[in-house]
C-alpha cells in the first residue's frame, strides 16, 4: 500500500478494511481510502447486533466503522472507551439509523440491560476503596465518566439500583456501603 494510499499507520499483523485498483503495469495498489465505496443501503434497524472494522479515527467525532465490509456507520467519541485503533474488529448495537440512511452505534447493551453491569461497576470500586466513593448524583458528568466510564443518568440509575436493594447509602458528596455489607 503506497504511502499517499494510507490514511492511518499500518500495523503487521493486523487486518484492515481497504479497496485496491490496478496501475498501468498490472500491479494492485491497496488503499485505506474507503469511504466514499461504503453504503448506506442497509436494512438495519434499531438495537440490531453489528460488527465491522475501525477505518477512520476523528478525535473529535468518534470512530467510523465499516459494518460488514460494506456499511458506514460512526461511533461518537463518547461512547467510545479506552483506546482503539484503525482495523480493530468491533462489536456494537445499532444505536440509531438516521432518516439518511447514516448508522450511529453504541457499545453498550440498552439501557435496562446495562444498569446491572454498571451497578457492579460502582460496587466493585466501593469493595476497592474501603467502601466510600467521594462522588455522587450531584457530581459533574466528567468526574463520573472518568471514574466510572458512563453517563451521569446510567450513574444515577444503577445508584437508584443501589439504593433501593439497600446496598448503599447516598450523602451530599459521597457514596457509602451499607454497614452489613462486607468491605
Amino acid at each position: 500500500m503506497p504511502f499517499t494510499e494510507r490514511t492511518y499507520r499500518i500495523i503487521k499483523e493486523m487486518t484492515y478494511p481497504v479497496t485496491f485498483k490496478v496501475d498501468k503495469n498490472g500491479f494492485i495498489i491497496l488503499s485505506s481510502k474507503i469511504r466514499n465505496l461504503l453504503s448506506l443501503d442497509h436494512d438495519f434497524k434499531e438495537n440490531d447486533e453489528v460488527c465491522g472494522r475501525i477505518y477512520s479515527i476523528n478525535k473529535s467525532i468518534g470512530a467510523f466503522i465499516a459494518i460488514d465490509n460494506k456499511f458506514d456507520s460512526l461511533l461518537r467519541i463518547n461512547e467510545l472507551q479506552g483506546v482503539h485503533i484503525e482495523g480493530e474488529f468491533i462489536e456494537a448495537r445499532v444505536k440509531e439509523v438516521k432518516s439518511d440512511g447514516k448508522i450511529e452505534l453504541s457499545l453498550r447493551k440498552r439501557a435496562y440491560l446495562e444498569i446491572d453491569n454498571d451497578s457492579d461497576n460502582i460496587l466493585d470500586y466501593l469493595y476497592e476503596n474501603d467502601g466510600v466513593a467521594y462522588i455522587s448524583d450531584k457530581s459533574s458528568p466528567e468526574q463520573i465518566k472518568k471514574l466510572f466510564g458512563i453517563s451521569k443518568s446510567s450513574f444515577k440509575k444503577a445508584l437508584g439500583r443501589l439504593y433501593k436493594n439497600k446496598d448503599i447509602k447516598i450523602y451530599n458528596n459521597k457514596i457509602e456501603l451499607n454497614e452489613g455489607k462486607n468491605v
